[in-house]
């Protein structure tokens, strides 16, 4: 009897052991080969709480770029450099002080081109907003007066087509050439932009359609030391108005001056701010006639009010020609603006840091070296 018993106990434990197995328990403890092996290739559904936290975990790995370290110093960026505003009028068939041939507008550009020059526009220059490649030198192109040669069109095998000879034309046919050339030019006009009136809202639309500025060359050009208040304000302000008939919503914010004549001091404001049949306008650039290169926008030494000008021509005898220029930049007898890369940092060498304007330069960062 007792047999019988101790061999009914044994049963027992033995049906209670393989029914804690068929249920999935795993010992503590054992080796590798002692455990059910993991099941290969099977498709894993994290709880979303988990998820999160490995995001977090990710966002906080993540490597912050000092931009400072990405400049090229190899480059010899210098951001107090001179910019050449160059100043045109007019592209025909003769070369004169106040005309450009198209063949030589075409080689203007390709000497920019091949000499590590990048066109930008002139609002973004007065608003310290450089976005030239690095080892490049910013070049800003105006055009005064509005002639129909700056913008024509003609007819070709019944179409209407930019004359590929007018200044527009050449800088469309360089923009398709060099697809990083950055072609833009601001043009400055009165009261009959272009010429051509049937087709002034076209261009109008063109240029701001296709990265090209548009300027205030007031309506008569009449020489403003001449004027008192109010006519100055008409003067200004009724091109705006004129302007903005065409293209409504553009803000015109730069002014050439006529003759290079400034107003009388008491009246100097109101070349900057003013109004005229209700509609207000403001510069934040003003543009004198051609004669050396301007300032960097981040230099103390430079004048928002009085903008130097480079006259776009060879045959000037006072030497202040772009060539000239161009050599003396060459040269290393003028030190050009040379580009970091980076519009959000402005690299200066430390011989010219007491020349920083930091009012200009804000919130951008700063590198000395």
């Amino acid at each position: 009897m007792k047999k019988a018993y101790l061999l009914l106990t044994v049963l027992s434990f033995v049906l209670l052991t393989s029914c804690s197995n068929i249920q999935g328990e795993v010992p503590s403890s054992g080796s590798a080969t002692e455990q059910e092996a993991p099941v290969e290739n099977e498709d894993i559904t994290l709880p979303e709480e988990t998820v999160s936290n490995n995001d977090n975990k990710n966002n906080e790995d993540e490597v912050i770029i000092d931009p400072v370290s990405q400049i090229d110093l190899s480059l010899n960026p210098n951001e107090l450099g001179e910019i050449m505003i160059l100043m045109y009028h007019g592209i025909g068939d003769t070369e004169s002080d106040w005309q450009r041939t198209p063949e030589n507008f075409r080689k203007d550009l390709e000497y920019m081109y091949q000499n590590k020059y990048q066109m930008i526009s002139l609002n973004d220059y007065a608003k310290g907003e450089i976005k030239t490649k690095a080892g490049y030198t910013p070049i800003i192109l105006t055009f005064d007066d509005g002639r129909q040669n700056n913008f024509n069109y003609i007819e070709e095998n019944g179409q209407l087509v930019i004359d590929p000879d007018c200044a527009v034309g050449i800088l469309e046919e360089f923009k398709n050439k060099y697809s990083d050339f950055d072609v833009t030019a601001s043009f400055f006009l009165g009261t009959n932009p272009f010429g051509q009136k049937e087709y002034v809202n076209d261009k109008m639309n063109f240029l701001v359609d296709n990265g090209y500025d548009i300027g205030n060359h007031t309506y008569s050009h009449e020489k403003l030391e001449m004027l008192g208040s109010d006519d100055i304000q008409a003067e200004i302000g009724s091109v705006n108005n004129i302007i903005n008939s065409y293209v409504p919503d553009y803000n015109i914010e730069t002014l050439a001056l006529p003759h290079g004549s400034n107003p009388k001091d008491e009246y100097l404001d109101y070349m900057l701010e003013g109004s005229y049949e209700g509609r207000e306008y403001k510069n934040i650039a003003v543009l004198d006639v051609g004669w050396r290169p301007a300032y960097s926008p981040f230099d103390t030494m430079n004048n928002f009010k009085s903008l130097y000008r480079v006259t776009a021509s060879e045959i000037k005898v006072d030497n202040c020609g772009m060539y000239d220029y161009f050599k003396q930049f060459e040269a290393g007898s003028r030190e050009k603006f040379i580009s970091d890369g980076n519009s959000n940092v402005v690299t200066i060498p430390k011989k010219h840091e007491e020349y920083l304007n930091k009012e200009i330069t804000g919130e951008k960062i700063i590198n000395v070296y």
